[in-house]
């Protein structure tokens, strides 16, 4: 693998990079004041391309790779974790059109996530089914052109938003033997009848995305909005989370990186004993550790994109990279915490935003728990 990056991919960064520093960064602190989707900023980020960076261009997309939407990533990342996040549901609700969806809802979705005009989303967990997605009880039956769905789903992310739009469902549309269910994929219109939106939470972090119930009662959608083949659903969701587990990787090296960089800050202005807190050997153990896992992450992170961008099934390394990253991020944000000592107890300090955000990173797309099965599963046990 060449581990330089193309001129485009260059230009590429370091326009994100500015987007970022100039109008991510101050969306990110409203977002904390008042908890509102970044619309503005989603606007001009879509004007940009990115809202579409990897759709296909036939439907208005950039079709970049998966390498180079990480790269992209990791310079959202280390502004705002929250926009990110929101950018990375979007995209892996266009995955599962782009992957398996007909062509007429190819046309009908991807064009309008291409231009940013909807918002993607992806309704998997339910209040007795995370982790174990084979314990859906959202239920979908067929009847005469329609389907008719009944159920809920929780902590959903991108779905409470004015452009909210083509939920990518996942129920159960049947039963198998020995009790099991058949899960299927649908498309969920934003005014399908029956589908309403639920309770939203307080959280402690990623202000700005919004995270609702979703109540299904007898809602209807069109036969045709089942996206694939009946009962490949759940084959189809974790094939998508492969891109996410990536993401999640990359999100909390951003995280690792944006803790070292406030921790070297801090470090060097404040002193103790009159000295600076940088001169003090135990001070530069932390942050030596901090920046050798910024960049461990970064080379394995770039390493299973380019294993996808290559079409290479890299399910292990997916959960490989997503379980050592959000570990190390977890841990950074305690040592940048401590770095700051008194003051990272107060939100006034970004680290503050980073302690907060860290600890989810190891819950998100499959628990960490998850994630070592799936390896453990891959290596013959």
């Amino acid at each position: 693998m060449d581990f330089a990056l193309t001129p485009e991919q260059i230009e590429i960064q370091r326009m994100v990079r500015s987007f970022a520093e100039e109008k991510i960064a101050a969306a990110q602190v409203k977002m904390d004041e008042d908890h509102a989707f970044p619309y503005q900023v989603w606007e001009q980020w879509s004007e940009l391309g990115m809202a579409g960076m990897i759709i296909p261009e036939e439907y208005g997309g950039a079709g970049m790779d998966t390498l180079t939407y990480i790269i992209a990533m990791e310079e959202v990342a280390r502004v705002s974790n929250t926009f990110a996040l929101i950018w990375q549901v979007h995209l892996l609700a266009a995955n599962v059109y782009k992957a398996c969806a007909s062509e007429a809802l190819k046309a009908h979705y991807l064009t309008a996530f291409a231009k940013g005009e909807k918002l993607g989303s992806f309704g998997l967990t339910e209040p007795g089914a995370g982790s174990d997605a084979s314990g859906i009880q959202t239920r979908a039956a067929l009847n005469g052109n329609e389907w008719i769905i009944n159920g809920s789903k929780t902590f959903i992310s991108n779905a409470g938003t004015d452009i909210s739009d083509g939920l990518v469902l996942i129920a159960a549309s049947g039963d198998k033997d020995l009790g099991r269910k058949e899960i299927s994929c649908f498309a969920i219109p934003r005014d399908a009848p029956g589908y309403s939106l639920g309770q939203s939470w307080e959280k402690i972090a990623w202000h700005g995305m919004s995270n609702n119930e979703l109540v299904f009662e007898d809602c209807r959608i069109p036969k045709d909005n089942l996206i694939g083949v009946r009962g490949g659903g759940l084959r189809q969701a974790l094939g998508a989370l492969n891109v996410g587990r990536i993401v999640f990787g990359c999100v909390s090296g951003a995280l690792v990186q944006a803790v070292l960089e406030a921790s070297l800050s801090y470090a060097k202005e404040r002193k103790q004993f009159g000295e600076p807190l940088s001169s003090f050997q135990l001070i530069q153990a932390k942050l030596a550790d901090l920046a050798t896992n910024a960049e461990a992450i970064r080379h394995f992170v770039r390493y299973v994109a380019w294993l996808h961008a290559q079409g290479v099934n890299c399910s292990k390394e997916a959960a490989m990279v997503k379980l050592f990253a959000s570990r190390l991020a977890t841990q950074a944000t305690l040592e940048g915490f401590q770095i700051h000592g008194g003051y990272g107890f107060m939100t006034e300090y970004a680290v503050n935003r980073y302690f907060r955000e860290g600890k989810i990173l190891e819950v998100g797309e499959g628990t960490n728990e998850i994630q070592q099965l799936l390896i453990a599963r891959e290596l013959g046990c």
